[in-house]
């Protein structure tokens, strides 16, 4: 009689730790993905949580699975919830071979002799870090005027000579920066404005993210017509793995500019003024023959027509650069960056007591202080 008491308050004891759930709270449980991200090329683990029921009356029958996505291992342990309440967790630990939304059918469990079917809750499946590279993006101020030319795959942004082009640079997959260099292209005014922290080096990711990080905002004014790829800046990052990377902004992205309806630039105003020496009336020029003024004012066209032959003659020339600062647009209040004398640049153009210079390292407005002409 004392051991039936005895076997009876443990049957008790136990029926009262697994308090049965009731097949509606059941149908209602999912397997859930047990971290926020998944990747590609390592394991990946689900579970699911069963109150009320001890692990050996739970029996699993594994679905067919997609291509490309391979089961490893499972397993079945008794747990305790906050409250107090004990249950049965399964794991499930999977591999996927390529990154994308997962679709793995409902796992049929038998739970004290009767079947169930529990879903999957459906998650993404990222690339992995240990094999992915940063990644350098560009946003327009207005991205609507992107147009996608099918033929070529090419992304067009149409402009005009002068026109402002603002867009933002973005990095992905990057723990920290290194270096953020951004030099200005040839016939163009750049500057570069709200350069981050994270840009700076100043700031590193501990965690990975999908999200991108802001590194500066830039405004680009194309001064000559053309088809022109984006600014050659270059980003040195570190990448999830630890191996440092050089970035460059996307190839596929190209600005078409046209001339303005508004703009003339330095040559044609030059030859106006020379061609209007030619094409006054005759008795107009008859009756200049005798004037003083008139010939002072053909001098001063001489003059300036000289000044232009001289312009086009000066891109063809070359200097050694002494050291100082170089700029982005020729104004010393504007940022400027120092660079050590000593190397051979070309001279593209000049404007009163600047002049701008070009070479592998670097280019952009000096002083002509600070060159050298060869001649």
């Amino acid at each position: 009689m004392k051991r039936f008491l005895i076997f009876l308050t443990l049957y008790l004891f136990s029926f009262s730790l697994f308090a049965l759930p009731s097949r509606k709270e059941l149908k209602e449980l999912k397997i859930l993905p047990r971290s926020e991200v998944f990747f590609t090329q390592t394991e990946n683990c689900y579970e699911l949580q069963i109150l009320g029921i001890e692990p050996a009356k739970v029996q699993l029958d594994l679905p067919d699975l997609p291509l490309g996505t391979k089961f490893i291992s499972s397993k079945k342990e008794e747990f305790i919830n906050e409250n107090g309440e004990r249950g049965t967790q399964i794991s499930l630990w999977f591999t996927f071979s390529e990154s994308g939304s997962t679709h793995i059918p409902p796992l049929m469990t038998k739970i004290n002799g009767r079947s169930y079917f529990f879903e999957f809750e459906q998650t993404y499946v990222y690339e992995n870090p240990a094999l992915i590279s940063p990644v350098a993006e560009v946003i327009f101020q207005n991205p609507s005027k992107l147009e996608n030319d099918k033929k070529s795959g090419q992304k067009i942004l149409k402009a005009q000579t002068g026109q402002k082009i603002s867009f933002t640079v973005m990095i992905k997959y990057a723990i920290q920066v290194l270096d953020f260099k951004c030099p200005t292209p040839k016939d163009s005014i750049f500057t570069e404005s709200n350069r981050t922290e994270f840009a700076k080096g100043a700031q590193k990711i501990s965690q990975f993210t999908t999200e991108s990080k802001k590194l500066a905002d830039f405004e680009w004014q194309i001064l000559s017509e053309g088809t022109f790829s984006l600014p050659e800046i270059t980003i040195g990052a570190i990448s999830y793995n630890g191996v440092k990377k050089q970035i460059f902004l996307p190839k596929n992205i190209v600005i078409s500019v046209s001339k303005s309806q508004n703009s003339v630039t330095h040559e044609e105003k030059n030859n106006e003024i020379f061609a209007s020496a030619f094409t006054k009336p005759e008795e107009e020029s008859v009756k200049a023959k005798d004037s003083l003024p008139a010939r002072q004012e053909y001098q001063k066209i001489a003059e300036k027509s000289k000044r232009g032959l001289f312009d086009r003659l000066l891109a063809r020339k070359f200097a050694i650069f002494a050291g100082g600062r170089v700029f982005s647009v020729p104004e010393e209040k504007t940022k400027g960056q120092n660079f050590t004398g000593g190397q051979k640049v070309r001279l593209t153009e000049q404007a009163g007591a600047w002049s701008f210079i070009e070479c592998q390292e670097f280019s952009g407005w000096t002083k002509n202080d600070n060159i050298f002409e060869i001649k």
